[in-house]
């Protein structure tokens, strides 16, 4: 099946030699960013930190990855108008628990706009990695301190230097964002089918 842009979007992009007014560009640039986006999968974060009444708190993310492995880094961009900028910059640590399948209540959880985005106990470990809450059942938790942020636009991103990591020694699936959606990759099971009926046709 093939994917159709709405007939107005087509319409403001179907001339390449035309350049569009900064006005116009705002008006179908940012629906065609975020639809070129939402075809990206990455797998789903949540960035812990406790708040200032020492609650353990989350805020789930897709705009994280590695920066370097000497030192170990990483870069996670927010909102600052986010709760969790405010609290990650005022304590500088975070945690970064990759998710897995199993944790996409907690991914929804942590991504209502303006509502409670405090960790419920039973979500969480009892295991101390350095401070920062660690997610039971995720599929690996990085332990971090903010190095530096640099502010664009709405966001900042922040640097974050990796103080210890912990891997889940049990093979889960990682829960992934696409879409506009949680997915996930295909089992074992559905490969193997999907290779019959590709072998067969």
């Amino acid at each position: 099946m093939t994917a159709r842009l709405a007939p107005d979007l087509v319409a403001r992009t179907s001339h390449p030699d035309e350049e569009p007014s900064v006005a116009s560009r705002r008006d179908w640039d940012v629906e065609l960013f975020r639809q070129a986006f939402r075809r990206h999968a990455s797998t789903v974060v949540l960035l812990t930190y406790l708040d200032t009444n020492n609650e353990p708190c989350g805020m789930t993310a897709t705009s994280v990855c590695s920066l370097s492995a000497s030192p170990p880094s990483l870069l996670a961009c927010i909102n600052r108008e986010a709760r969790a900028f405010a609290e990650i910059t005022r304590r500088r640590r975070f945690g970064v628990n990759l998710l897995s399948v199993a944790q996409s209540p907690i991914a929804r959880h942590c991504s209502r706009a303006g509502l409670d985005k405090r960790l419920l106990a039973g979500w969480l470990t009892d295991s101390d990695v350095g401070g920062t809450p660690r997610l039971d059942r995720a599929l690996a938790h990085l332990e971090c301190r903010l190095e530096t942020s640099l502010e664009l636009f709405s966001h900042s991103v922040l640097v974050g230097v990796v103080d210890s990591v912990w891997l889940n020694p049990e093979d889960a699936a990682p829960l992934l964002y696409h879409g506009g959606l949680y997915n996930q990759l295909e089992s074992p099971a559905e490969r193997a089918e999907r290779y019959h009926w590709q072998a067969g046709s």
